[in-house]
């Protein structure tokens, strides 16, 4: 199976990437916002609807707001919200101040979290609670594609979390390779229903950034509730579904579930946990207008690294699939049954761990 391998180059440093990315995350949103800001971005359901020229104005003066508190370009800016618009809010203010977003895991423990603030060196925290700031409108459109926008803290098999430092060139590269391995089009008015933590790579980096850049929308649950979920694909026409194999057992489990119109889903992805080929099956048959897809990545690579398409969905359940296509693999030293460690390499590939060099 190939992806759309078409403009791609690779460089003198053996990485291959796509040739039309923007220069930032910032970039990227101007750019939706001048061709369609009137076009709904956010929804949260339950709560506010916002376009993009809103949410580009709100963002511009939470950057203003954060820089009257003495935040600067290149400070880590730490995120501690639930899901929900003041989350996207808070992302966008800390790009458009030139700072870096430091998204934490409300499921932390308090140990973990003060690890992570402290870590970072957060000079600002968004807290649950409070007003995001607000202050006179600040932009800041220079940051250059290998600079620093987040650093997701990732919890490993040993120790307190890493933080993996992304830069705009590597979540531009995933939006990307998200596009193309789940076969979206370029211009679509796409509304995507988040399900997941955007504290996660998933939920932030393969919905939220790629809905952003293709001017779609993202349908934000603040939390998880299958009778929500399954009422939102509905009300709000949700075509794309990226989720965990779980969430959709158990929305297609439940009895009211045949009579909900899910005509609309024309994409429905998952991956973050192994899946059963009866489960695969009945996803596909439960979402018949939906091309399936597994993916396969982590926080380091941005999120995506694999991907298995609609094609194989249901015959190979037990693979990750097919390379992205600015993707390498390797696996080094396998042993006779051909299992290694996974070398993975491509723009994609965060800059390295924080403080870990």
């Amino acid at each position: 199976m190939a992806f759309d391998s078409s403009g791609i180059e690779r460089g003198a440093d053996g990485i291959a990437r796509y040739s039309d990315r923007p220069p930032s995350l910032v970039a990227m949103l101007r750019a939706t916002v001048d061709r369609v800001g009137d076009r709904e971005a956010v929804v949260e359901l339950g709560a506010e609807r916002i376009t993009y020229a809103q949410l580009w104005d709100r963002a511009a003066r939470v950057a203003g707001g954060l820089k009257g508190a003495g935040v600067g370009a290149g400070d880590r800016v730490a995120i501690r919200l639930g899901n929900g618009a003041d989350w996207v809010i808070a992302f966008w203010g800390v790009q458009l101040l030139g700072a870096v977003v430091v998204p934490v895991n409300t499921r932390f423990a308090s140990s973990e979290v003060t690890y992570v603030l402290e870590d970072s060196g957060a000079s600002f925290v968004f807290e649950g609670g409070n007003a995001l700031p607000d202050g006179d409108p600040v932009v800041a459109e220079g940051a250059e594609p290998d600079d620093l926008a987040a650093i997701f803290y990732t919890s490993g098999t040993t120790g307190f979390p890493k933080g993996a430092m992304l830069t705009h060139a590597n979540f531009l590269a995933n939006c990307e390779t998200a596009r193309r391995v789940v076969g979206l089009p370029r211009e679509v008015d796409l509304r995507t229903l988040v399900s997941v933590p955007l504290f996660h790579v998933t939920g932030c980096n393969s919905q939220l950034l790629v809905a952003c850049e293709l001017g779609g929308t993202t349908v934000i649950m603040p939390a998880f509730e299958v009778k929500a979920f399954l009422d939102a694909i509905f009300a709000e026409r949700i075509d794309m579904l990226t989720t965990v194999p779980a969430i959709y057992w158990l929305a297609i489990s439940q009895p009211e579930f045949a009579a909900t119109d899910v005509s609309s889903v024309q994409w429905a992805s998952y991956g973050g946990a192994p899946i059963a080929p009866d489960v695969v099956r009945r996803i596909m048959a439960a979402f018949p207008n939906a091309r399936v897809g597994n993916g396969f990545g982590l926080t380091e690579c941005s999120s995506i690294a694999t991907f298995l398409p609609h094609e194989y969905a249901e015959s190979r359940p037990e693979t990750v699939g097919f390379a992205a296509p600015v993707v390498d693999l390797e696996i080094l030293e396998p042993d006779d049954e051909g299992a290694g460690e996974l070398l993975i390499r491509g723009p994609n590939v965060c800059a390295g761990y924080w403080r870990k060099p």
